[in-house]
């Protein structure tokens, strides 16, 4: 049995891997998807840690997310993602992360 604090990461990770899979149109959203997609795809330490409490590799989130969710953007996300990510890369909480990742995502 889980404790509320497992239950709590295990929503967290949960919604991130919802978040990545999005495929609407929504601004909001799809900015949710790039920063699922950054955060559960590079080293954040702070998912490595939630993966840590659960006793659950990264790397198996990982590639669960490339194999089986659809993590894909369109064509139409695209373009409602370009501003989005422009704004993102310039912001400091994306400083640390390689440019090259996030152009990966959008590119």
């Amino acid at each position: 049995m889980q404790t509320w604090e497992e239950m709590l990461i295990t929503k967290i990770l949960t919604q991130a891997v919802e978040d990545a899979k999005y495929t609407g149109l929504s601004k909001k959203y799809l900015k949710h998807k790039i920063e699922a997609i950054n955060w559960i795809m590079t080293n954040d330490p702070q998912f490595k840690y939630y993966c840590k409490l659960l006793s659950i590799e990264p790397s198996y989130i990982r590639n669960k997310i490339k194999t089986h969710g659809d993590t894909k953007i369109t064509a139409k996300q695209k373009v409602l993602l370009k501003p989005i990510v422009e704004k993102l890369l310039k912001s400091k909480a994306y400083s640390q992360v390689p440019v090259k990742q996030i152009e990966v995502l959008h590119g």
